[in-house]
């Protein structure tokens, strides 16, 4: 009988220590949340957050679509963020239908270095915010044969701090204008 009751007083303590676990961990490993992430569409089209899309209006006559997009952060929190690093990038990298133009900042206090589509923001202060803008180029064309062979046209956005956890992540499918 005391075997028994050992062996069910193992299994109660295994139960517990999982189940500490399972609570504590998502606590530890979820993203700030006092850092806000928005991605807007400022020349061409519009950033559609609901249905994850970018709807561009229209193309030029050489079937080119130029965008700036702007990656605004708000430090809505009550400690400055330091090290925090947005990278734009695209999906599939194997086609020829995005080209990056440049990145700025252009609202903000916080210093930032550019790497072409990586930023890096030294510190955020506390209830600060800062504007990046990204200018891109997207081959129409392009779009509609990665489309056709049912590889969507992606833009990702990831905003990283500075222990390389992901504070946000939007990924748009890129919609071609009607024609």
């Amino acid at each position: 009988m005391t075997s028994t009751l050992r062996i069910a007083a193992l299994a109660i303590g295994f139960v517990i220590i999982i189940s500490a676990f399972s609570f504590i961990y998502p606590l530890m490993s979820r993203p700030d949340s006092s850092l806000i992430v928005s991605v807007d569409a400022e020349l061409n089209g519009e950033t559609d957050d609901y249905n994850l899309e970018y709807r561009s209006y229209s193309k030029d006559s050489q079937e080119m679509i130029n965008e700036i997009f702007s990656i605004r952060i708000a430090n809505l929190g009550n400690i400055d963020k330091d090290n925090i690093v947005v990278t734009l990038s695209h999906i599939p990298e194997s086609t020829d239908w995005y080209r990056f133009v440049s990145s700025e900042k252009t609202f903000g206090s916080s210093n930032v270095d550019l790497f072409d589509e990586k930023v890096e923001i030294d510190l955020l202060p506390a209830g600060e915010t800062i504007t990046i803008q990204y200018r891109v180029s997207m081959n129409a064309t392009s779009i509609g044969i990665n489309n056709l062979l049912q590889e969507k046209s992606q833009l990702v956005f990831a905003v990283t701090d500075n222990e390389n956890n992901r504070i946000s992540e939007k990924i748009y499918n890129v919609r071609l204008p009607p024609s």
